[in-house]
């Protein structure tokens, strides 16, 4: 299981829903978003450093170090459908993850 995730997940079960947190939470804030959804869409929620079962390990406040972990983490679940959602904070880091794809070809 990737570092970053805080879910399993499946191959070839439709869109990959990246979910990215707020500040103030954890990848739990998007507990039940599976259910809700539905089947066509994988909900995966991202656990960052510093929260929940990572809460021992430093938070990352450097940007780029942190979408360089992400690329090296999630990056291989990415060859399938996917799509990055955040909340607050966590739509900067998705936006920011997002760019670094774009700029490094992917």
């Amino acid at each position: 299981m990737q570092r970053y995730l805080a879910v399993r997940p499946v191959s070839g079960t439709g869109i990959r829903l990246f979910c990215f947190h707020h500040a103030g939470a954890g990848a739990l804030a998007f507990a039940g978003w599976q259910r809700r959804v539905g089947p066509g869409v994988s909900v995966l929620p991202v656990r960052l450093p510093g929260r929940e079962t990572r809460r021992r390990e430093d938070r990352i406040t450097d940007g780029a170090r942190l979408v360089e972990e992400l690329q090296n983490d999630l990056g291989p679940l990415l060859d399938e459908p996917h799509a990055f959602y955040g909340h607050s904070m966590g739509a900067l880091v998705a936006y920011r993850f997002a760019q670094h794809r774009v700029r490094t070809g992917y």
